[in-house]
């Protein structure tokens, strides 16, 4: 009973040690992204939704969940507004599970949409990943997210690779359930609920370091066992390496399944100029008699 007692006791410590997922303490601020906004039609009322507006907002999510933690160990007042101004000096909330999913968002709704404007409660959005930043920045766009107001709300949906839906959507019960997840998790379907039309986002496996989800573990979770300094200044970096691809790298860097931008233009380059080659060597010949 004694040894159970001791294990619960770890256990519960070391939950309350995780840090949260909205930023990497020590990390770098974002670099300068041009991302344009969502665009949605909440009720007859055009929204525009940045990335940075959700950053805030998963970053306002984190804090609350900290500071009740942090009431729950007996903190004062002052102690944990001193932690809370430590921990999220500078903090964005753009993390690399927020800037993956609101890219994933961005190309489902272009590419089925197009020049149109979504109406919110026509989006349906199922993601595969069951972090706190990826099903905090899916519910603002579907108009789910708590203490958020929205005219109309479309679907988001949690289901795991193995086909298990999340229905417990708390920052909590997330973290417990993310700490497994790979790169396989980064896939996220966008649909049009009217039509019944579908996209996929799959992000590249190599978008990712190979090591990543194993520091990922070590330094969020303490599993196996606690990073050391130089695993949580590697993590770090790679942390920040992840996220800023996902603010600045073309879709097709990202995602699977996209053809590069610039071979098109490149293609349409070469034939335009073959036939400004054919049409004036006919016109010089034409003349040149």
């Amino acid at each position: 009973m004694r040894f159970i007692i001791v294990v619960l006791c770890l256990l519960i410590a070391s939950m309350a040690s995780l840090p949260v997922e909205a930023h990497m303490p020590g990390a770098s601020p974002p670099p300068k992204f041009e991302l344009e906004p969502i665009v949605v039609d909440d009720g007859g009322k055009m929204i525009n939704i940045t990335i940075e507006e959700i950053g805030k907002y998963h970053n306002e999510m984190a804090k609350k969940m900290k500071i009740k933690m942090l009431k729950k160990q007996g903190k004062t007042d002052e102690e944990i507004k001193a932690i809370i101004e430590k921990e999220f000096a500078n903090a964005t909330g753009i993390c690399p599970c927020v800037a993956a999913s609101f890219r994933a968002a961005l190309l489902g709704i272009k590419n089925i949409w197009g020049d149109e404007i979504p109406k919110r409660d026509d989006i349906k959005i199922i993601s595969n990943l069951p972090t706190p930043g990826s099903c905090q920045c899916f519910q603002y766009i579907t108009g789910n997210a708590p203490n958020v107001k929205a005219m109309c709300k479309g679907e988001f949906h949690i289901i795991l690779p193995n086909g298990t839906e999340v229905k417990n959507m708390s920052m909590k019960n997330l973290k417990k359930i993310a700490m497994n997840i790979n790169a396989s998790y980064f896939c996220f379907t966008i649909c049009r609920k009217s039509t019944g039309e579908c996209f996929t986002a799959n992000v590249e496996d190599d978008v990712f370091p190979e090591d990543y989800f194993v520091l990922r573990k070590k330094v969020k979770y303490g599993i196996p066992e606690k990073a050391s300094k130089e695993e949580v200044e590697k993590f770090r970096k790679e942390w920040e390496d992840v996220r800023n691809k996902f603010l600045t790298q073309p879709d097709w860097e990202l995602f699977e399944g996209l053809e590069r931008a610039e071979s098109k233009s490149n293609v349409a380059g070469a034939v335009a100029l073959l036939i400004g080659c054919g049409i004036a060597w006919a016109i010089w010949r034409k003349y040149a008699k």
